[in-house]
């Protein structure tokens, strides 16, 4: 819809706004004053309003029902494959666990014991230096 013809509809439907009121008006009789025809006007209007209202709450409901529907369809599929996913993501960090992982763990906790071992073996402390089993005299 292009600007020229939403400034077109906006002002055909004040016309007919303003053609309704001052229809309404002139159609109360002459033993009514000024302030009981915009009464009636008013009461109408608000009628008018109300069922609008009414008929647009009902088109908003069923979008909103419509759209549920059509997300549902497509979440459910899409949170399946979302869990397929977490689960092979699961199994590829035990399996990463288990097969890398332990035995690097195993292989350097060897190598600890190993150099343990051997400065132990040496008679070395952390410092490097040779442990003296006599004092120094």
């Amino acid at each position: 819809m292009t600007k020229t013809k939403g400034i077109l509809i906006g002002v055909g439907a004040l016309v007919v706004f303003i053609i309704v009121i001052v229809g309404l008006y002139l159609l109360g009789g002459e033993r009514q004053s000024a302030l009981e025809r915009l009464r009636d006007i008013v009461i109408v209007l608000i009628g008018l309003i109300s069922v609008v209202m009414t008929i647009l709450l009902v088109v908003v409901s069923a979008v909103l029902v419509w759209v549920a529907f059509a997300i549902k369809d497509k979440i459910i599929p899409m949170l399946e494959q979302l869990t397929e996913t977490a689960s092979r993501v699961k199994g590829t960090a035990s399996f990463m666990t288990e097969e890398v992982a332990s035995p690097m763990i195993s292989f350097y906790g060897n190598i600890a014991k190993a150099r343990a071992m051997v400065k132990t073996a040496a008679g070395r402390d952390r410092k490097g230096k040779g442990v003296s089993t006599l004092p120094d005299d």
